[in-house]
């Protein structure tokens, strides 16, 4: 791993991608395996905030076949927790550097304008529970104090799971996102029930609601320059953090070539299969297409255990998200689907209708190229007897004839 360089200008804009959940300790993890020489360069910030007894530990871990980083606080049980004020007050009086104080305190600000949201109180009223405990504190302070030392000025998130069932805590039983998670991720893009339980803790939400923004499909162009992975607790629990050189976005583009390029979001499902008859694959297909799917497609693989098998990837408008992932879980034997959220661009494109002497024909305009539309080339050659080819010849050569491509 290419250690990251703090004082170089290209190299101060993070991707935060959390495919696989959000908390703080994953976000500490994630830049301790950016930069291990953070964990030494903390310490001193972080005793500064008069914490009792602590200890923080930093360990290789496997999270879904990637090396990472576990990062873990000990701290003594406490019968008590903290309130904002005196949060706050710590963080003040640390000798963490002035932005990192200054984020970590946003952090727990924003964090308690939430949580008085959710239970329709004063902030001054909020009680933290969970996130007033030092391992909390610890770790909104050591993440924004790694983030402050890298030099990352910019911290942008992709899409974040919004995890499924519900979240036992100091007030009960939560729905996953818990309720203040939801305030907190406002503006953010969530994946309604991706991932089981709690996906995105309160604390790595506060942490990104304060050092992080969205990031808008297709507006990053960028060269990677360094990644860390941070591991969580559970099996599936990972972070992955890239330091990048921006480049020339695509966004400006096609704002340039107004007219001629569109632009818009499409999810990309996809899953592997090694035990599923070819009548059924060819059955999911065209029920995928009917339900208004983009693209399917089967590509072999080689599975575990040196079994052949296929990777089927479906192509969907987000409005089509949710049943096109139903259908392939109902009709195929895949145990899951992965998702994801893309940029797309695409030619702008017109429907026109070409008079033939078999009947009309759509003509399909993008890019200043024509194509005639396949169904109505295979109703002429059933309906006429003829070849497909001469079909597509004739109708090529009438279009050449009024002036199309």
């Amino acid at each position: 791993m290419t250690k990251p360089d703090s004082t170089s200008a290209v190299r101060r804009v993070a991707l935060l991608d959390p495919f696989g959940g959000l908390a703080g300790d994953m976000l500490v993890g994630a830049l301790l395996d950016l930069d291990p020489e953070l964990l030494a360069a903390m310490r001193e910030p972080l005793s500064s905030l008069n914490l009792p007894g602590w200890r923080l530990d930093a360990e290789p871990a496997m999270r879904r076949q990637l090396g990472c980083t576990k990062a873990s606080f000990t701290v003594p049980d406490e019968a008590d927790h903290r309130h904002l004020p005196e949060i706050r007050q710590r963080i003040d009086a640390s000798t963490l550097p002035a932005r990192a104080k200054q984020k970590a305190d946003a952090a727990f600000v924003l964090l308690a304008e939430a949580e008085a949201k959710v239970h329709r109180i004063s902030i001054d009223r909020v009680h933290f529970h969970e996130v007033g405990a030092a391992d909390a504190i610890l770790d909104i302070c050591a993440a924004s104090f790694g983030l402050d030392h890298l030099g990352i000025e910019k911290l942008l998130c992709g899409p974040l799971p919004g995890g499924s069932g519900t979240i036992r805590c100091a007030h009960g039983d939560m729905p996953a996102p818990a309720p203040a998670v939801v305030h907190l991720l406002e503006d953010f893009v969530v994946l309604a029930g991706v991932g089981e339980g709690e996906m995105v803790t309160p604390t790595g939400a506060a942490l990104l609601r304060a050092w992080g923004s969205p990031l808008e499909a297709g507006t990053l162009g960028y060269r990677a320059h360094a990644v860390g992975y941070g591991a969580g607790s559970r099996s599936a629990s990972v972070l992955r953090l890239t330091m990048v050189e921006p480049v020339e976005p695509v966004e400006p583009i096609a704002t340039a070539l107004a007219g001629e390029f569109q632009r818009d979001s499409i999810y990309a499902l996809e899953t592997h299969l090694d035990d599923e008859s070819p009548e059924v694959l060819a059955w999911v297909s065209e029920r995928l297409f009917e339900q208004g799917a983009l693209d399917v497609a089967f590509a072999p693989l080689t599975m575990k255990k040196g079994r052949p098998g296929l990777a089927l990837t479906v192509l969907v408008l987000p409005a089509q998200r949710e049943q096109a992932v139903a259908t392939i879980l109902r009709e195929t034997t895949a145990l899951g689907v992965r998702e994801q959220l893309l940029a797309r661009t695409t030619l702008a494109r017109e429907i026109t209708t070409l008079d033939t002497e078999w009947g009309p024909v759509r003509i399909k305009r993008a890019g200043g190229r024509d194509r005639p539309e396949y169904e109505d080339l295979a109703r002429i050659a059933r309906a006429q007897a003829m070849p497909l080819r001469e079909v597509t010849d004739a109708i090529a050569a009438l279009l050449a004839a009024q002036g199309g491509a």
